[in-house]
């Protein structure tokens, strides 16, 4: 009975979150203007023929990122790609898209030309293929899973992009000397809350950037600065390669890790939009776009 009645409690609580984040972001004025994915992706014209990118793409269970290109040719992704979770919904990249990339464009001078971006923990290539076709010079995009990299190059060869690659590796194993130096810009997605030491991830995706870090994690929803354990099991293609201890970081514990790692200049995004996944109403997702300074 106690157990039913906390559910409750929580899943009210978490309405009132989402009923007060709409109304604030309702109310929303400033900022940056408005910035489009580049979609549908362009399709190669020396690239995969239709049937050969489906072919390729139907070799893969698991897409948790959709794709649609020019012409009609669509990778769907599927709800079951993180199982019970259910977060392949194909507006979900798309809304994350338009809550955070204006404000990066915005610091670095609405372009990514002439910039080195880091996709880390890539996944099949979304974030990357976007920061090409927006102009960055090079995007390099990591994954551990091999599968997820094999489907970021299947992407990247139906839209004939160039300036993208894409590589198997294991974040701890992330370091300038593997992947060519240093980035100007590093986008850390969805990984932060898969891990058991996030203090230490902090701390090596701050040695990869040397001008702007785009942190996006999943939050504990709690005013304190506390971090909730967790334990996961490699169950989906959106969970740990391997089974282990996870913590969930509240906003105000993020903020302190940043702090602590030198990376005192930051933002927190706001919400500008209700129309997002729904844990970023609830409180249970946040984005920072934080400034990397300069080395001495």
């Amino acid at each position: 009975m106690r157990s039913r009645l906390k559910r409750v409690w929580r899943e009210l609580d978490a309405r009132r979150r989402m009923r007060r984040n709409a109304r604030r972001a309702e109310r929303a004025s400033g900022g940056p203007p408005a910035l489009a994915p580049v979609w549908p992706l362009p399709r190669a014209a020396r690239g995969p023929s239709d049937a050969e990118v489906r072919g390729s793409a139907s070799r893969h269970p698991f897409w948790l990122y959709g794709f649609d290109f020019e012409g009609g040719l669509a990778v769907p992704g599927r709800a079951e790609a993180i199982g019970r979770r259910g977060f392949a919904q194909p507006e979900r990249p798309l809304q994350r898209f338009r809550h955070f990339m204006p404000w990066l464009f915005a610091v670095t001078g609405g372009s990514l030309r002439g910039k080195r971006v880091l996709d880390i923990a890539c996944n099949s290539g979304f974030w990357s293929i976007q920061c090409a076709l927006l102009g960055a010079d090079e995007v390099v995009g990591f994954d551990a899973r091999a599968e997820l990299v094999e489907q970021a190059n299947l992407i990247k060869a139906a839209a004939g992009v160039e300036r993208a690659s894409f590589r198997v590796l294991d974040f701890w194993d992330m370091d300038p000397a593997r992947l060519g130096g240093t980035f100007d810009v590093v986008l850390n997605l969805g990984l932060l809350y898969h891990l058991a030491k996030p203090l230490d991830a902090l701390e090596l995706t701050r040695r990869m950037a040397r001008e702007y870090i785009v942190l996006d994690t999943v939050v504990q929803a709690d005013r304190a600065p506390v971090l909730l354990l967790g334990w996961e099991e490699p169950e989906d293609i959106g969970s740990l390669v391997r089974a282990g201890l996870v913590m969930y970081p509240s906003k105000r514990a993020v903020e302190m890790m940043l702090k602590q790692v030198g990376l005192a200049d930051y933002r927190e995004i706001p919400l500008r939009s209700t129309d997002l996944p729904v844990q970023y109403l609830r409180d249970e997702r946040a984005t920072w776009l934080i400034r990397v300074p300069p080395e001495h």
